[in-house]
C-alpha cells in the first residue's frame, strides 16, 4: 500500500521489498527467544486494545451519570477511572520497553549478518571496484538498518493494534448506530459505513498527495550519506588538505554536496507538507462528524449523552484503525526506502562472489605457481598478457610491469582481485604489506599476535629488530597508531606483525618512498633471515637488487603507460611552451 502511495508504481514493488526483507531477517525470526519477545509484544498490544474498549464503556457510564446528575455513579466512575488509568500507564510503558527490545535485537541481527558478509574475504573492497555498486555501504549498515528495524517494529505494532481496534469497535459502533432511513431505505449500522467511507476517502486523498514521498525520502537519505562521506574524507586527509591549501576546494565540494542535500530536502518537504496539511484537516473533522450525524437522535431522546459520546469515540477508533495507511504514510515511505537500500547492499555483496570471469586462487604447499594467468579490469579490459611462472620456497623476486598490472597481481595473490583467467596456486599463509597498512587501535601485544601464540620475549625482540624497541615496554597499552606513529614507523610495526605471523608468501608494495632504500633493504634482509623458506615478491623499485624478475607483459591493445623517449620529450616541450605563454614569458626561438 505504501508503494502505491509513495511512488505511483505497481504495489507489487513494495510487496517484493517486504518479502525480501522478511527473508533477510529469517535467521533472526527463527530464534525461540525472538518469537517469545514478539509474542509478548503482541499480548501487550492486545491488552491496549482491551483497555481502549474498557475506556469507551467507562466514558458512556460517566456521561450518563452526568446527564442524570447521579453523584454516586459519578464517584464510582472516578474510582474506576483511577484503576483504568493505572492499567493504561503500565501497559503503555511495558509495550514501549518490549518494542525497543525487539527493535534492538532485530538491528543487532541484521548488522551482524551484513558485517559478516561485507567485511569478509575482501568483499568490501571488491564491491567498491564494481561499477554501479551500492553507494555508502557503511551508512546503509549504520543508519538504514536502524530505520528499517525501529520503524518496522513500530509499524507492525501499530498495525496489529489497528486490526484489534477495528475487530472490536465495529461491533460497538454497529450496535450504537441504530436504524436510520436514507431516501426511505433502512440503513443498519450507518455509522460503520460512514466511518469506512470517511477513512477510504482519506486514504485515497493521502496517497494521491504523497505519491512522490518515497522517492524523495530515498534521494534525501542518499544525499545525507554523501554529505557525511565528503566531510569524513576531508577529516581523514586533513594533513594533506592543509599542506595543499585545498580548503577552498573542500569547502566548495561540501557546498555542492549540501546543495544536493538541500534539493532533496526541499522535494521531501513538498511531499510532507501536502500530506501533513491533509492529515490535520482529516484529524480535526474526525471527532466532530459523528456528533453532527448522531445529534438528531440525541435531541429526540433516542440516544443518551453517554451513548452519544461512546458512539463518537467508537467512530474515531474505527476511522483511526482504517486510516492506519494514511497516518503512517511517511513512516512507510521511510521504511521502504531504507529497506530497499539494505536489500540492494545485501544482493550486491552476495553477487560480488559470482561475477563472470572470476579468478580463484588455489592453495598449495610450498610453491607459487602461475599458469596462463591473464589479469583484467572489472569491466573485462585486459591488463596483462598470459603469464606463466613458478617460484619455489625461499625465492625472492621483483615484479616488473605497469603499475596497474602490478597492483592487480599483488591483490590477486592476496585473494582480493578475482578478475581474470588462468590459475594461481599459492601457499596457504599469505601476508601483504601495502604502503598504508591497517593497524587497529589495540595494544601491541594483540596487534602482533592476535591469537596469543607468541611469547613476550619474541615480541620485544621483533620490535627491536624492526627499529621500534621503545614499544617493547608498552605491549599492553592500546593506542591510535595512525596518530601515535609516523608513516615509516607504522610500516615497521606492520613488518613486526608480518615476522611473527611467519607467512609462506610475502607481498611487498613499493615502500622505498616511505622507508628509504637503506632501511628497505635492511627490513627485506631481516625477512629473508627470519623466514628463509618464505617466497617474497616486491614491487619493482630498483632498490633491493633482487636478481629474479617477474615481468608482467602488457596486454595487446592496452597502453603500457610508458611512452617512448621522443614522445615524452615532445610532450615536455609542449608543456613548457604552454607554461611560458600562460605566464607571459617570451617564447624562445
Amino acid at each position: 500500500m505504501s508503494g502505491a502511495a509513495g511512488r505511483g508504481v505497481d504495489p507489487r514493488a513494495h510487496a517484493s521489498t517486504l518479502h525480501g526483507f522478511a527473508a533477510l531477517s529469517g535467521p533472526w525470526l527463527s530464534r525461540w527467544r525472538v518469537r517469545a519477545a514478539i509474542l509478548l509484544l503482541a499480548m501487550l498490544t492486545a491488552l491496549q486494545v482491551a483497555l481502549a474498549v474498557a475506556y469507551n464503556l467507562w466514558s458512556a457510564r460517566l456521561f450518563d451519570a452526568l446527564e442524570r446528575r447521579d453523584t454516586a455513579s459519578l464517584w464510582s466512575a472516578v474510582w474506576q477511572f483511577a484503576l483504568l488509568l493505572a492499567a493504561i500507564v503500565t501497559s503503555n510503558a511495558a509495550q514501549l520497553q518490549a518494542k525497543r527490545g525487539v527493535a534492538l535485537s532485530w538491528r543487532r541481527s541484521l548488522t551482524e549478518r551484513l558485517l559478516a558478509t561485507w567485511l569478509d574475504q575482501g568483499r568490501h573492497w571488491r564491491l567498491a571496484q564494481l561499477p554501479g555498486s551500492p553507494d555508502n555501504p557503511d551508512g546503509r549498515i549504520a543508519e538504514d538498518i536502524r530505520i528499517a528495524t525501529e520503524q518496522g517494529v513500530e509499524l507492525s505494532a501499530s498495525l496489529f493494534f489497528a486490526v484489534g481496534v477495528l475487530a472490536t469497535f465495529v461491533g460497538i459502533l454497529w450496535s450504537l448506530s441504530g436504524r436510520v432511513e436514507l431516501f426511505g431505505i433502512p440503513v443498519p449500522g450507518h455509522m460503520v459505513w460512514l466511518a469506512m467511507l470517511y477513512a477510504m476517502g482519506g486514504a485515497v486523498a493521502a496517497f494521491t498527495l504523497g505519491q512522490k514521498l518515497t522517492s524523495a525520502t530515498l534521494q534525501r537519505q542518499r544525499a545525507e550519506a554523501d554529505f557525511r562521506f565528503g566531510l569524513a574524507g576531508a577529516r581523514e586527509h586533513d594533513e594533506g588538505l592543509a599542506l595543499a591549501q585545498g580548503e577552498a576546494v573542500a569547502r566548495a565540494e561540501a557546498r555542492r554536496r549540501f546543495g544536493a542535500l538541500s534539493l532533496a530536502w526541499f522535494r521531501q518537504t513538498l511531499g510532507l507538507r501536502n500530506l501533513t496539511a491533509f492529515q490535520s484537516a482529516f484529524a480535526t473533522l474526525s471527532p466532530i462528524l459523528p456528533l453532527l450525524v448522531a445529534a438528531p437522535r440525541y435531541l429526540n431522546g433516542t440516544l443518551t449523552l453517554g451513548g452519544l459520546m461512546q458512539l463518537a469515540q467508537g467512530f474515531q477508533q474505527v476511522v483511526g484503525a482504517l486510516s492506519w495507511p494514511v497516518d503512517n504514510a511517511a513512516r512507510l515511505a521511510e521504511w521502504a526506502a531504507s529497506a530497499e537500500r539494505i536489500l540492494a547492499l545485501a544482493d550486491a555483496v552476495e553477487s560480488s562472489d559470482a561475477q563472470p570471469g572470476m579468478l580463484l586462487a588455489d592453495e598449495e604447499d610450498g610453491a607459487l605457481v602461475l599458469q596462463s594467468l591473464r589479469l583484467t579490469l572489472p569491466d573485462g579490459t585486459p591488463l596483462t598478457a598470459p603469464l606463466d611462472a613458478r617460484l619455489g620456497p625461499g625465492a625472492q623476486a621483483e615484479v616488473v610491469g605497469d603499475p596497474r598490472a602490478m597492483r592487480a597481481l599483488f591483490l590477486a595473490l592476496a585473494g582480493l582481485w578475482p578478475w581474470g583467467q588462468g590459475r594461481i596456486a599459492r601457499p596457504r599463509s599469505v601476508a601483504a604489506l601495502p604502503r598504508r597498512p591497517w593497524l587497529p587501535p589495540i595494544a601491541p601485544a594483540l596487534l602482533l599476535a592476535p591469537t596469543g601464540g607468541a611469547p613476550r620475549e619474541a615480541m620485544a625482540a621483533v620490535l627491536a629488530g624492526v627499529g621500534l624497541g621503545a614499544l617493547a615496554h608498552r605491549l599492553d597499552a592500546a593506542q591510535d597508531w595512525d596518530s601515535a606513529l609516523d608513516e615509516a614507523d607504522r610500516l615497521r610495526l606492520a613488518f613486526a606483525r608480518l615476522l611473527l605471523a611467519r607467512p609462506a608468501l610475502v607481498l611487498l608494495d613499493d615502500l622505498v618512498g616511505v622507508l628509504g632504500e637503506e632501511e628497505m633493504q635492511r627490513l627485506v634482509g631481516l625477512v629473508g633471515l627470519a623466514l628463509p623458506g618464505a617466497i617474497l615478491l616486491a614491487a619493482d623499485h630498483g632498490a633491493l637488487g633482487l636478481e629474479a624478475k617477474l615481468v608482467l607483459a602488457k596486454a595487446t591493445g592496452l597502453p603500457h603507460g610508458r611512452a617512448s623517449r621522443a614522445a615524452r620529450r615532445r610532450r615536455t616541450f609542449q608543456l613548457v611552451e604552454w607554461l611560458r605563454r600562460g605566464f607571459g614569458h617570451r617564447q624562445e626561438p
